[in-house]
């Protein structure tokens, strides 16, 4: 009986690892135009008018003077290649960053821990009926 409640409050201790994550595509154009901003926190991929695909680490970027410079790997081409150097903004087709969504996480959450909640509340159910009919 207690292992299956340790093992559903181990069940929802993981799921606090857990988030919604997708990758927000962001146009050259509203970077150019500052209507977007890229967070040089964040890892960020990119791809060029002849469809080749970078990802940069974070802090391993720049922009400076229309040309984005540093370090990280080719991703379009197999196997993937090490790449430092620097890529024209007017090369660049978009960018994309990870975010997070927040809402989707606490509905995710908030989702699992009903279940498991229903199904501990059926278990405790099932053991009080049994301690009072006893076969």
């Amino acid at each position: 009986m207690i292992k299956k409640y340790i093992v559903c409050f181990l069940i929802l201790s993981i799921l606090n690892f857990t988030g919604c994550t997708y990758l927000e595509v962001i146009s050259k154009e509203d970077v150019t135009e500052e209507r977007a901003e890229i967070n040089l926190s964040e890892e960020l991929y990119l791809t060029t008018k002849d469809f080749t695909r970078y990802h940069f680490l974070p802090a391993n970027y720049q922009i400076a003077n229309d040309t984005l410079y540093g370090k990280g790997a080719i991703e379009s081409s197999s196997p993937i290649t090490p790449f430092q150097g620097k890529v024209a903004l007017n090369e660049i087709i978009s960018f994309e960053q990870k975010k997070s969504d927040t809402v989707a996480t606490i509905g995710l959450v908030a989702g699992i821990t009903a279940v498991v909640l229903l199904v501990l509340s059926l278990i405790v159910t099932a053991d009080l009926s049994d301690s009072f009919n006893p076969d």
